[in-house]
Order: structure tokens, then sequence, then C-alpha cells
């Protein structure tokens, strides 16, 4: 599965870095030249409950680098949610679905707007992660990761998604 993580901070490394250290092809779209330059040099490094380890990802400022992901995974704070979802919508494959796993309250409907509700997952995360560095995290305690369809619908490429969390390591 082809990924694109909107949001390096520490959900979004943890994330990113334990898809791609799982055989995924995962790519994190960033904000910030320097960020995501450190990224691509580094890869993610995560310390803690899942063990001590590295993966590389690849890490750019240009949706156009990343040519249609299977998934987009939002994972940035409620205030730049909106910018996200355009960087999203530039990186959508007609079939490309868009996962929200944020904090705060409106940001399905902000990226519902941008990207067309039937795109969007919704997703809620009892993981603790704190972000120590840039690209660099410490995962803090396990937790459920809950995600769904506005719909209610159970798709093929939902069960695939899910898939994707569980072979990742995330419940």
């Amino acid at each position: 599965m082809k990924i694109a993580v909107i949001g390096p901070g520490a959900t979004g490394c943890l994330f990113a870095g334990a898809m791609a250290r799982k055989g995924q092809e995962v790519w994190v779209l960033d904000k910030d030249p320097q960020r995501a330059a450190k990224i691509n040099s580094q890869g993610i490094i995560c310390e803690g409950v899942s063990g001590n380890w590295k993966a590389a990802v690849k890490a750019t400022t240009d949706p156009k680098d990343i040519v249609e992901p299977d998934l987009v995974v939002i994972c940035v704070k409620t205030y730049d949610t909106k910018s996200a979802a355009i960087s999203a919508k530039a990186l959508l494959g007609p079939e490309t679905s868009v996962l929200t796993l944020q904090n705060g309250i409106g940001n399905i409907e902000l990226i519902s707007e941008v990207v067309g509700p039937e795109r969007v997952i919704g997703g809620v995360t009892n993981l603790g992660v704190t972000l120590i560095d840039v690209g660099k995290v410490r995962h803090a305690g396990k937790g459920e990761t809950v995600i769904g369809r506005l719909d209610g619908s159970i798709t093929v490429d939902l069960r695939e998604i899910r898939e994707a969390f569980i072979k990742s390591g995330f419940e």
C-alpha cells in the first residue's frame, strides 16, 4: 500500500515509521523544507513500548512528488486542517482515501468539504506518543485505533487499510 502522511509531528511520525518499517511505501508531506530534508536523511527514529527502531521514509514539501497514494493520513493540528486537506486533494487518485487521525472538532467536516465525503475515513487513536526531535518519537503507550467510513460502510479498501495498520503493530 502507498501511504502519504501529512504532518510529521508525534503521531504522524509514529504511524509513518511503523508502516514503512513493515513494508508499506510511505511518504511524509511536510510544509517545512528543512524538516523534510532531515527526515529524508535520517528516517523516523522511535524508542519506547514498540521497541527501539529506525525506518526509512521519503519526505517532501511538494505534493507532485507523491503520485496517487492509496491512502492519505492527516495528522496535523486542527488549525492546519484546511491547508492539509488542500494538500491531500492534490494527491488524490481515483481510489485514494483520506483518513483523519487528529484531535479536535470539525476536522472531518473540513476535510469532506475539500476532498469529498465519500473519500473520508474518520479515526481516533489512544496511542501515547511524544515528539522528541524532528523525526524522533517516544512511543509511550499502546492503545486502540478505530477507523470508519462516514456512511458506516465496510469497504474492501477499508479492510486493506485496517490490515496495513495491524501489520504495522497497531490495534
